[in-house]
């Protein structure tokens, strides 16, 4: 028949082809949490066809801890699709206290949610002009081994790695890293400037001259700066930029040349001016 017929089947694979769909997103449905160590975001939402009566979202810390909601967490009723969102301002006893867990609760008519979510409180900012080495990070995610501290990269261990050292010119702070890497500081708004060298350290180019990277600086998930394609070649960049009101600053090393062998980079003299 479709040999018979090569314009009936040209003509319904067309109308097939024009109906598909790569993706069927789905209606959200119930409770989800989300935290990024200072607020946690709750969001209630309706998947059903029907409207949710007399909505309300309660979550619970432990002894010493509070959560403020900063908006509503109740709802006279919820419309079918619509979501309950609410951000809870969550505050530590002191700071560096280790992980909580929170316990958050909704109810709608019939239905009944609980979710369980561990929250990290993030580091208390800087309160004095400093190198960004001296404090602890939010998160730190490396392409080899562990991020060094006032070190090169290093083979694989903490520790291992060679002074930081760009053209045999050594500098005693700051920190080694391996693309792609990512490393975060809770700024807290306070800081004005983010000064630093930044680019393959002679760790690597002794290796090899393959080593290619760039660095990205983002503020906030806002990016900041890009550098032109780092080498052992090319030396390191130099950065100096305005950091006014950015309360989490990333600092991020991406391979340049598809090839990770001999990406070892520092951040040299990561110093941070507060305002």
């Amino acid at each position: 028949m479709a040999a018979a017929n090569p314009a009936v089947v040209a003509s319904l694979t067309a109308l097939l082809r024009s109906s598909w769909a790569e993706t069927y997103p789905r209606r959200p449905w119930g409770l989800t949490v989300v935290s990024d160590g200072v607020t946690a975001t709750t969001t209630l939402a309706n998947g059903t066809s029907r409207a949710w009566p007399q909505t309300r979202v309660t979550l619970a810390v432990p002894a010493g801890w509070t959560a403020t909601p900063t908006g509503a967490a109740t709802a006279p009723s919820l419309a079918p699709g619509a979501r309950l969102t609410t951000t809870w301002k969550i505050t530590a006893p002191a700071p560096g206290s280790g992980p909580a867990a929170l316990t958050v609760r909704a109810g709608a008519g019939v239905f009944r949610f609980t979710e369980a979510h561990p929250f990290t409180p993030l580091p208390a900012p800087p309160t004095r002009d400093g190198h960004l080495s001296d404090l602890p990070w939010v998160s730190a995610t490396n392409g080899w081994g562990p991020v060094e501290i006032d070190r090169s990269n290093g083979r694989k261990e903490g520790g291992d790695g060679t002074p930081i050292a760009f053209g045999g010119v050594t500098h005693a702070k700051g920190l080694g890293v391996h693309a792609p890497s990512e490393v975060v500081y809770h700024l807290g708004g306070r800081a004005a400037r983010f000064t630093a060298l930044v680019g393959i350290d002679d760790f690597s180019t002794n290796q090899s001259a393959a080593g290619a990277t760039r660095a990205l600086v983002r503020g906030d998930g806002r990016i900041l700066l890009t550098t032109p394609t780092l080498t052992g070649a090319s030396g390191p960049t130099a950065i100096d930029l305005d950091v006014t009101g950015v309360r989490l600053l990333h600092l991020v090393v991406q391979d340049a040349n598809s090839n990770s062998a001999f990406d070892h980079t520092s951040w040299a003299r990561p110093h941070i001016t507060l305002a």
